[in-house]
């Protein structure tokens, strides 16, 4: 006799709540343990998370920015919401946007969800590198962003960085795992 899979069952679902930025969802459900019950989700579009990489100085930028939800400055890679089917476009506009930034060579590092427990979001991570900065320092920021500056970490204190608690995004240290693991390999030449 096989054993059955765990798995949820929707029976109906409503729509609770939504703006541009998110729809919060209310489903009524066959549980795995086959008693009804509710689950509640987010569901956001995919972002782009990239991390500007210097070849030259062995180094990456970290974006020092305040976070309204957490009424915290934080260091993170910059990222953004993307709004077509085009991943490495909208890194590259993200790229510039926030940080002046414009690179010669993008490489896909992967993807991954970010709490899959409640909430739908997907992470494409890009690794930018050989980063030129055409004079033109951008403040063109969108009116949800509180950049203060643009960062430059060494490779070689990024771990201590960690360590101590200065990098609270979860999806910065994410991005970072896999920038990690990508520098291990021996292919790895950005």
């Amino acid at each position: 006799m096989q054993k059955s899979l765990r798995t949820w069952k929707k029976i109906s679902g409503k729509l609770v709540y939504q703006n541009p930025w998110i729809k919060l969802h209310e489903d009524q459900v066959l549980r795995p343990d086959g008693k009804k019950g509710i689950y509640g989700y987010l569901e956001k579009p995919t972002s782009v998370f990239i991390i500007p990489y210097s070849n030259i100085n062995k180094s990456i930028y970290l974006l020092k920015q305040k976070r309204y939800p957490v009424n915290k400055t934080i260091y993170e890679i910059p990222a953004g919401v993307v709004s077509s089917i085009n991943h490495l476009s909208e890194a590259k506009r993200e790229l510039f946007e926030e940080t002046g930034f414009r690179a010669a060579k993008w490489q896909y590092l992967g993807h991954f969800f970010v709490a899959p427990g409640h909430e739908t979001t997907s992470i494409k991570v890009y690794l930018a590198s050989g980063l030129s900065n055409d004079g033109k320092k951008t403040n063109i920021q969108e009116g949800d962003e509180a950049i203060q500056k643009v960062v430059e970490v060494k490779i070689d204190k990024l771990p201590k960085w960690i360590l101590a608690g200065k990098i609270e995004c979860g999806i910065t240290l994410a991005s970072l795992n896999l920038f990690f693991q990508k520098l291990s390999l021996l292919d790895f030449n950005p």
